[in-house]
Parts: C-alpha cells; structure tokens; sequence
C-alpha cells in the first residue's frame, strides 16, 4: 500500500477518535442554540470525510510522488507561533473581533503578503465579522465583546 494511503487511514482513525471525543460531550439544551457538540462532531466529521477522500482518491502521477524538499522558513513559523501565543493571551481583553482581525492581518504580512495592507485589513475584518456574525446571530454564542459594545 501506498504512503499516502497510510496516511489517509491515520487520518480516518484520528477523525473517528474525535468523533467519538466529541459524543462524550454533554448536551445542555440551555446553552444555546446549539449545543456544544455542533462544533466538534462538525470537525471530526470533515475530517473522516478528508481522510476518506485521500484513501479513494486517484493516484497522483508517478513523477509527483518524490517531491523536491524545500527549505522551510523558520523565521515566519516562529513568528506565526509567537502570533497565536499572543492572540491568545489578549484574546479575552481585545474581544473576538478585534484579537480575530489583527491575528489575521498580521499573519497574512508574517506569511509573506507584504504591500497589501488595505486589502489585507479588508479581508481580515470581512472574515472576522462574518463568522461573528454566524456565531452570535445564528448559532446564538457569545463570543468576547472586548472594549466594543457590540
């Protein structure tokens, strides 16, 4: 069999285990909308999925199968770790929108998409206010409001 195929039913059996992880949650039907199961079981779910579609997946060509290495930039990982770190930190002061759109935007510059500031800050609030807006309009969670009174 072939590495990728290993692979794909690690995966599988990761998503599985979190599957499972996550039918060990308790439902509370006061929470909110929905419960705190949604969230987990929608992530082991794409994530069987994913491995079940790289396992049945078409081989690729056999010229692809040994890529060249490349070097990695260890600079940019160490910078996008010390960013979470910091997200993190600041996440519950900032508030979810403000903590969300700054690790956004700072990442994309830390990944190398420097000269598109504007379009960047765009992009950054844009997601940012969508998956708020998803959140606490249709799934009815509150996500840290930080100095924003909204």
């Amino acid at each position: 069999m072939r590495a990728i195929r290993w692979v794909a039913l690690v995966i599988i059996a990761f998503g599985l285990a979190y599957l499972w992880g996550a039918s060990l949650i308790r439902e509370s039907t006061t929470y909110a909308a929905v419960g705190p199961r949604f969230i987990p079981s929608a992530i082991g779910i794409g994530v069987t999925l994913s491995g079940l579609w790289l396992f049945l997946a078409p081989g690729a060509p056999p010229e692809a199968e040994s890529p060249q290495l490349v070097s990695l930039d260890w600079l940019s990982i160490g910078l996008m770790f010390v960013l979470v770190v910091a997200y993190i930190a600041v996440f519950r002061v900032l508030g979810y929108l403000l903590a969300t759109t700054l690790l956004l935007w700072l990442g994309a510059q830390v990944l190398g998409d420097r000269g598109h500031l504007i379009r960047d800050g765009v992009i950054a609030v844009a997601l940012t206010a969508g998956i708020y807006l998803v959140f606490s309009q249709l799934l009815g969670i509150n996500l840290p409001q930080g100095p924003l009174p909204f």
